[in-house]
């Protein structure tokens, strides 16, 4: 495999004219033409409720290049945030993540948490390894210090960062009036309750309780996926291929009537990397399946209404399939008229 004999050593060495072999332009021939197959990282594995991996064998390896995060901007174009030296690296032989082990994430272990995977380098390596680092959401900001909200909104939190640690990697905001831009870090405290923090350089952004971010490591790294941490503290199992992650056994949104259409928050159920949502509607106690889906708030962009079964099967009493756009911020306005013994599950997303 030519990309991972580029860049050649001798190339950085010396000054003025440097010989190029016949078998330099057969690697650079091959590694254009390699380049073309990685539209994609390497998928993860489920393998037990604190364990994932990147499976590969010496005849299928794992290939990737560490060209950083997806752009929350442009669908296909990748942020390095100048961190990552966008070079190929391969596995061989299967590579684990273990949440429970601490060398194998940033911070301390939370539960109801996404947490991003990530591929890392070394400068010299030619193999990755896997390290999570927890997606943040804002609480509030003071002069360039961001306190820490938890994935849920609900309150905020502290993630046990050895104090300053993230100091010189990048802030990459994801939703909000400040989607997209990009800040070096420049400290972190230790908190790990309800007080962490974290200060940033740069021009000051524009954000709200609420809004989603993600710390870019300082070293090479490309993004391979998100993973969900419920509320056991239990990673959630999943089936992931070609952009497309799928619960292994669906999580319910919400339950009830729904008066209207109200904003609801996915923090829990989908990461804020997700542009699509895959679940069903489904009804109990022989009421009819009622559920509708508006990107403003007053128009449906769909609608999903069924008349129920004679009897129930596999725990429910009539279910419908949908899929919808997801709104910047990981939400989505759900209405069902007011009708009861309603709940919404999901089954997935894309991103």
């Amino acid at each position: 495999m030519s990309l991972i004999d580029l860049p050649q050593t001798k190339w950085g060495g010396g000054t003025g004219r440097q010989v190029i072999l016949k078998g330099d332009f057969a690697k650079i021939e091959q590694a254009v033409t390699e380049a073309f197959e990685f539209t994609r990282g390497p998928g993860l594995e489920y393998v037990d409720s604190a364990t994932l991996r990147v499976n590969a064998t010496a005849d299928c390896k794992a290939r990737v290049m560490l060209c950083g995060f997806p752009s929350p901007l442009a669908r296909g174009h990748w942020v390095d945030g100048g961190l990552s030296d966008g070079r190929y690296r391969e596995n061989a032989t299967p590579v684990s993540l273990n949440l429970a082990t601490a060398a194998h994430l940033w911070g301390t272990e939370k539960p109801d948490q996404w947490y991003a995977v990530y591929a890392l380098a070394g400068a010299t390596d030619a193999i990755f390894s896997l390290k999570a680092m927890p997606v943040i959401r804002v609480a509030s900001q003071d002069s360039q210090v961001i306190t820490l909200r938890n994935n849920a909104n609900g309150a905020n939190i502290g993630y046990g960062f050895s104090a300053n640690e993230l100091a010189g990697a990048g802030l990459l905001i994801l939703s909000g009036a400040s989607r997209g831009l990009l800040r070096t870090i420049t400290a972190n405290n230790a908190d790990n309750g309800t007080a962490g923090t974290i200060t940033y350089g740069g021009a000051a952004l524009t954000l709200a309780q609420g809004d989603w971010g993600l710390v870019l490591p300082a070293t090479n790294f490309r993004y391979l996926g998100m993973v969900s941490n419920d509320a056991s503290g239990n990673l959630a199992p999943f089936y992931q291929e070609a952009g497309l992650t799928t619960y292994r056994s669906p999580r319910q949104l919400c339950s009830g009537a729904i008066n209207g259409y109200i904003l609801m928050d996915l923090g829990l159920v989908a990461p804020p990397t997700a542009y699509r949502l895959q679940g069903y509607a489904a009804a109990a106690a022989g009421y009819e399946v009622k559920l509708a889906v508006s990107y403003d708030g007053s128009t449906p962009a769909l609608v999903v209404h069924g008349s129920p079964p004679a009897t129930a099967f596999q725990g429910e009493r009539g279910a419908i399939p949908f899929a919808c756009q997801i709104l910047d911020g990981g939400r989505v306005y759900l209405n069902n008229d007011n009708t009861a013994n309603q709940a919404v599950k999901v089954t997935g997303w894309r991103e």
